[in-house]
């Protein structure tokens, strides 16, 4: 037991390290991420370079795809500030696939940002820096990283050279708002900086300097790293408003500025600008020496786009300066700089022409996949629609074929019961009958038997045959009956003849031959009928005829017998006929009515005495 305690004990230990291991790893990688996100918005790209390379080694391993995308992006980033833009371009592709990987939208709104960076600043290439920036502001509007929106309005905004641009205007405002809005520094530093930019670009170098107080005020405040560019930019304003002297303090303060935070991607633009207001000024030889500088710290990062500006105005000093042929050398270097920046611009923007194509073509095939999908999906949706239509509509269609066999099978057994009661109706009939021929023969026993009184029968007929004609019983058997009394004797004399000898089985038994077996005339029968059944002569017979094979085919014993034979025997003369009338009148055919005569159990006698 002490053994089992001992173990527990040390694996307590031991889990517990493991755990505060795990744990101070990812807090250390919170926090360098933290920090490099701090570098990256103060412009410190030197302290980026460092915490972005040790972000990478302490992630090492780590199967983080999201953090190691971030670690990639930072590094690529401060790479691509400080001059050293080649060595950014696998951190840039791999930090891009890696955000493909966490499909993270946010890390790949920040690497094509970077891109578009890498392409104005190293390439020059303002068409494809357009083409990353619109790609991150699709991803950065899709993951709604409304910070990252805006910094990215203002690398378009960068771009532009075109005074009386309002889309750039609306730019500039909308981060310098932003900044304001919600407190953040970075983004209403970077506003008005933008703003002053393009006020400068419309010549209005009293707006644009009071948007350039207002960067320096929150310089003041926290100070950042790229505050050269501003100090440029102030110089830019000066010089437009013919304040040279300001304007070369402003420019060469820009330097020392650019110097002392390493901003080597800054430092070639002060020194031109120091070089433009010493040109401005008349002092072309100290001019050409700080073009030259911006040209050799150019070459160094390899930021090719501002050499050619260099180079045209060391030739425009040494064109003042009376050097003609100095002023031709750097005039020829500027136009084979041109030349061959338009020849490589030419070729880029061929490649990136076949490449938007290509990108064009797959964005068509997959728009058509997308569409055959949907309509797939759309196909789908309507044969499962129709589905379930038909579904229903079977539902429905079977509760009515199942209410409507109930209802004929009520109405079977309905006319079952009707043919059950009328065979107990006519056996109770015929027990009366038969009760009154026994009666009958009784009484004539009794009358041709002798009286009590000892009169003989000839004395007692003779006393009948000589009772006066007016005696009361005379008179009431010898009295006719009143029309409405003998209409009904001669309907009833017919029913019981249909019934007993069933003349309507002859197909033509007509009118006349009916009225001779009941001893009238046809005319009188057919007006009987009328006024007593309330039908004509042929509905009459055909009643018969009707109830007859109601009455057939409700005898189970009768099943197998062929229904052509039934409605011949019946004196149909055709069974289109027969059909119609026994439909008409039990609301079913005769062969729905057999296959129901089965399933249909016959009432007791008890029923039929309750019935």
């Amino acid at each position: 037991m002490a053994y089992l305690r001992i173990f527990f004990f040390v694996g307590f230990i031991v889990l517990s390290s493991l755990y505060g291991r795990c744990d101070s790893q990812e807090h250390r990688i919170q926090a360098l991420w933290q920090q490099c996100e701090r570098a990256r918005s103060l412009s410190a790209y030197q302290r980026l370079d460092t915490l972005s390379l040790r972000f990478l080694r302490q992630l090492g391993s780590h199967h983080d795809s999201r953090m190691q995308a971030y670690a990639s992006y930072y590094r690529a980033t401060a790479l691509v500030f400080t001059g050293r833009g080649r060595e950014a371009l696998p951190l840039m592709d791999r930090a891009w696939n890696l955000s493909r990987q966490a499909a993270n939208d946010s890390v790949g709104a920040l690497v094509m940002n970077i891109r578009g960076i890498y392409q104005a600043m190293y390439q020059n290439n303002s068409f494809l820096a357009q083409h990353y920036f619109f790609k991150s502001l699709a991803l950065a509007r899709s993951s709604r990283y409304e910070s990252l929106k805006i910094r990215v309005y203002g690398n378009l905004l960068t771009l532009s050279k075109s005074p009386n641009d309002k889309t750039l205007l609306g730019y500039a405002k909308a981060i310098y708002q932003y900044g304001l809005r919600h407190n953040d520094f970075e983004q209403t530093y970077m506003g008005a900086y933008y703003l002053a930019l393009y006020y400068k670009l419309n010549r209005q170098y009293r707006e644009a300097q009071g948007y350039l107080d207002k960067a320096l005020s929150l310089y003041r405040q926290r100070p950042y790293d790229d505050v050269a560019s501003v100090y440029v930019l102030y110089s830019e304003t000066e010089t437009g408003l013919g304040h040279l002297s300001a304007a070369r303090q402003w420019a060469r303060q820009a330097v020392v500025l650019a110097r002392q935070w390493q901003q080597t991607s800054l430092l070639p633009d002060a020194y031109l600008q120091v070089a433009i207001v010493e040109n401005k000024d008349g002092q072309y030889a100290e001019s050409n020496r700080n073009a030259l500088k911006a040209v050799e710290l150019s070459n160094e990062h390899e930021l090719s786009n501002r050499v050619i500006d260099c180079y045209r105005l060391i030739a425009d000093n040494f064109l003042k300066l009376g050097n003609s042929a100095g002023a031709i050398e750097y005039l020829q270097a500027a136009n084979r700089g041109m030349d061959t920046l338009s020849s490589i611009n030419m070729q880029r923007l061929m490649r990136e022409r076949s490449m938007q194509d290509s990108i064009e073509k797959k964005e068509q095939i997959a728009e058509v996949r997308m569409q055959k999908i949907t309509d797939q999906r759309r196909m789908l949706t309507a044969v499962c629609t129709l589905a379930i239509v038909l579904l229903l509509l079977l539902i429905i269609i079977i509760i009515v074929l199942r209410s409507r066999n109930r209802m004929i099978k009520s109405i079977v057994e309905q006319n079952v019961r009707a043919v059950e009661k009328q065979k107990a109706s006519k056996r109770h009939i015929m027990l009366i009958e038969q009760q009154l021929d026994a009666a009958r023969q009784e009484l004539e026993t009794l009358t041709s038997s002798p009286t009590i009184t000892g009169d003989s029968p000839s004395n007692d007929k003779k006393s009948i045959d000589e009772q006066p004609d007016d005696s009361p019983g005379d008179h009431s058997s010898g009295l006719l009956l009143d029309d409405d009394g003998r209409m009904q004797k001669l309907y009833d004399r017919a029913c019981h003849v249909m019934e007993t000898d069933k003349p309507y089985h002859e197909p033509r038994l007509t009118r006349e031959k009916l009225a001779k077996m009941l001893g009238t005339n046809r005319t009188y029968l057919s007006t009987v009928i009328h006024a007593k059944g309330g039908m004509s002569y042929q509905q009459f017979v055909n009643t018969y005829r009707i109830n007859e094979a109601i009455e057939v085919l409700s005898d189970a014993s009768q099943i197998e017998r062929p229904l052509k034979q039934l409605w011949s025997e019946l004196g149909f003369t055709s069974p289109s006929t027969f059909y119609k009338l026994f439909q008409q009148s039990v609301g079913i055919t005769p062969l729905a009515f057999r296959k129901l005569i089965p399933g249909i159990k016959k009432p007791t006698a008890q029923q039929d005495d309750t019935d």
